[in-house]
């Protein structure tokens, strides 16, 4: 009976097909078809036998750090509100503002507004409105109100006079043009009267000269001080008049600029005079700058009061001097 044979009919494609297993439902065709691959199942995992924490000492009733202290919170201050007030003061402030920063620059108006109202921390309106006013009282600063610029400011150098807020300032607003306009004139100016002398640029020892010179004449008088810088600049051939008067006026600087230096006592006053004679009748200016070197030799005084006290000094003689 080993090799007796059913017959059976395909339960998937109704085929009659002939199988040793009189059970069988599939075909060859289609049992073939069905196979699923046989994948053993995972081994059990081993079971382990939890491990308990090995204590290394004794349990301790131990103190707990105390918690930080929170930190307060900083609170922001309220900022005040923008100034809608407009005084003098904050007037030239703002005009000050537009005319240093603002004059040059290829900015939208209302850009310009809202820059300056946030520097100032003013009303844009504020801003606004002086700007407005400011630039239909400009005028156009032609020739001959730059001649007259000039002029003005030649006598200002001069006479050794300096205004509040200075001289181009002072110009600017004598002939309602604005301040660049003004200190570019006067650059360009001042440049060509450098540009027609011998010695374009000075040497120290041609600096020093002409401050010998110019003290060894108001010990003379024999000049009046609007004239004595041409006799000056004859005396010595390398320089012009506006040289000569340009050094002068930087040897008799503002006396405003040394409020806040403290004065030293009336003999370290007396000493520094003495050094500046021996640095007059000396044939060649010091190795180092004046006011550094005197400070040196005395020792006592900052080379900051050593200038204040050359300038009280040389003001003090200028204004004594009897020729005008």
């Amino acid at each position: 009976m080993s090799g007796m044979k059913f017959r059976r009919t395909c339960s998937s494609c109704n085929a009659t097909f002939f199988s040793p297993d009189r059970k069988a439902s599939l075909c060859l065709k289609c049992s073939k078809k069905r196979v699923v691959k046989h994948i053993p199942a995972p081994a059990p995992a081993e079971y382990k036998q939890p491990v308990q924490a090995v204590r290394v000492a004794p349990r301790g009733n131990f103190p707990r750090s105390a918690p930080a202290a929170a930190q307060p919170r900083r609170e922001k201050t309220a900022r005040s509100p923008k100034t809608a007030a407009l005084t003098p003061e904050l007037r030239d402030k703002i005009i000050e503002c537009y005319e240093n920063s603002y004059t040059d620059k290829n900015l939208k108006i209302k850009d310009i507004h809202g820059e300056i109202a946030e520097k100032l921390w003013v009303k844009r309106k504020l801003v606004a409105d002086v700007l407005r006013e400011l630039n239909q009282t400009r005028v156009e600063f032609t020739n001959e109100l730059k001649a007259r610029a000039i002029e003005m400011y030649k006598r200002f150098v001069e006479n050794g006079h300096r205004p509040d807020g200075g001289r181009r300032k002072a110009i600017s607003v004598a002939f309602g043009v604005p301040y660049k306009q003004v200190m570019n004139a006067i650059r360009e100016w001042s440049l060509s009267q450098y540009e027609k002398s011998p010695t374009p640029t000075p040497s120290r020892q041609q600096l020093f000269e002409i401050e010998k010179t110019y003290w060894s004449e108001l010990e003379k008088s024999r000049y009046g001080l609007i004239e004595m810088p041409d006799r000056i600049a004859e005396q010595l051939g390398y320089v012009t008049r506006w040289q000569v008067l340009r050094w002068l006026d930087v040897l008799h600087d503002d006396e405003r600029a040394f409020v806040s230096v403290s004065d030293p006592s009336p003999e370290l006053q007396e000493r520094i005079l003495e050094e500046y004679q021996k640095y007059l009748d000396a044939p060649a200016p010091p190795e180092h700058g004046l006011h550094i070197t005197i400070a040196n030799n005395i020792g006592k005084v900052s080379p900051r009061q050593v200038h204040k006290i050359l300038q009280i000094h040389r003001h003090k003689r200028r204004a004594s001097y009897p020729h005008i």
